[in-house]
């Protein structure tokens, strides 16, 4: 019996625990016409978005995994997110909103996938309700469950 991939459309079924790994998902943002750079200009810290001010940023750059030696293709601004930005102290905690802390605790990881429970010790929210906020029936900045094969 042959396996299907998973179907983004039928994460509306998915009953997240928190044990269920989160992540930005980047295709949420084009299924949206909307500019996910827009949103990570916002979140770069006061000396890049100064310094970046009116200037074109190169949309992909590479990326070398000194650990491994792989070169990946990273976007440019979550590159400077990653490596500077959330860096910076209270980078995370001193987001305005609960969805926002969180969105920067996944720019601030290279958007590897992480629980609730993970969340909870970066954002300093309970994480039931973190799984409240990201499991509810509305996306917010794409941040949704990550699906899997099993999914």
């Amino acid at each position: 019996m042959a396996t299907l991939p998973p179907n983004p459309t039928l994460t509306y079924f998915i009953k997240p625990t928190l044990d269920t790994p989160f992540h930005i998902d980047l295709s949420w943002w084009e299924e949206h016409g909307l500019d996910v750079n827009v949103k990570l200009i916002s979140h770069l810290c006061p000396q890049h978005r100064e310094a970046y001010t009116g200037q074109q940023l190169p949309e992909v750059i590479d990326w070398i995994d000194w650990e491994t030696g792989e070169v990946r293709a990273v976007d440019g601004l979550q590159y400077v997110i990653t490596t500077h930005c959330s860096k910076e102290p209270g980078y995370i905690r001193q987001a305005p909103t609960l969805v926002e802390a969180v969105f920067r605790a996944f720019l601030s990881n290279g958007n590897q996938p992480l629980t609730p429970r993970d969340l909870s010790a970066l954002v300093g929210y309970p994480p039931e309700q973190i799984l409240r906020v990201l499991s509810g029936r509305r996306v917010r900045l794409g941040l949704r469950p990550v699906l899997t094969p099993e999914s």
